[in-house]
């Protein structure tokens, strides 16, 4: 018994266009609440020696903020009193660690390793290093002194000093400026967002 079969017509595509994928699926992320500034501090003093995982930007700046307030308030103490001048430099060798630790976790949290803090340390020591074998004891002389005369002889005694020591000197420049270039780097990464996705340094610390 014969059956009539109908013939499909051709589907007409002049372009000869590929149909686009489907849209892959994206999970839902929520931020949570922004850290207050004591937590903050908090955390940082807790993680003092913490130099793995992952700070979100309230962690962090709000520890920076709270640096600088104490610094000022021993700088401004410091007129008054001399003495709060060695409490001023034992804060800053106590916070220095833990600076350091915020540091590399701010950077995990934008994606960006640990090593810009390293290379940051070897400008700055390279810069201390050099300005101390360049003024030595003049330079307590020329900011402390009174006399209008000492203040001249060692502020002659420096620019000697750089004149005989042009490689020292040209070693300490180029650090002050490797030192400012890399500050401006490391602060556009700061005030990055933090990624939402887990990286090889954790989860984020912001985004659930």
């Amino acid at each position: 018994m014969e059956q009539n079969q109908q013939s499909q017509p051709p589907v007409f595509n002049p372009q000869g266009q590929i149909q686009p994928p489907a849209p892959q699926y994206q999970p839902r992320v929520t931020a949570s609440p922004m850290m207050d500034p004591i937590t903050a501090v908090k955390t940082c003093f807790k993680k003092y020696f913490d130099f793995k995982g992952r700070a979100r930007r309230s962690e962090f700046w709000w520890f920076v903020l709270f640096v600088n307030v104490v610094s000022w308030c021993f700088s401004i103490a410091g007129m008054v009193l001399p003495a709060v001048g060695y409490v001023s430099m034992a804060f800053a060798l106590a916070i220095m660690i833990p600076q350091f630790a915020v540091l590399c976790r701010r950077l995990h949290d934008t994606n960006h390793g640990s090593w810009w803090v390293v290379l940051l340390a070897i400008l700055v020591l390279g810069y201390l290093v050099s300005f101390f074998l360049l003024v030595g004891s003049n330079y307590e002389m020329l900011v402390n002194s009174n006399n209008p005369q000492d203040m001249m002889g060692a502020a002659q005694d420096i620019a000697n000093s750089v004149q005989s020591s042009s490689g020292i000197a040209t070693i300490m420049m180029g650090c002050a400026l490797g030192t400012f270039m890399l500050t401006i780097v490391l602060l556009i990464f700061c005030v990055l967002d933090s990624n939402w996705n887990e990286n090889k340094y954790g989860p984020s610390p912001k985004y659930k």
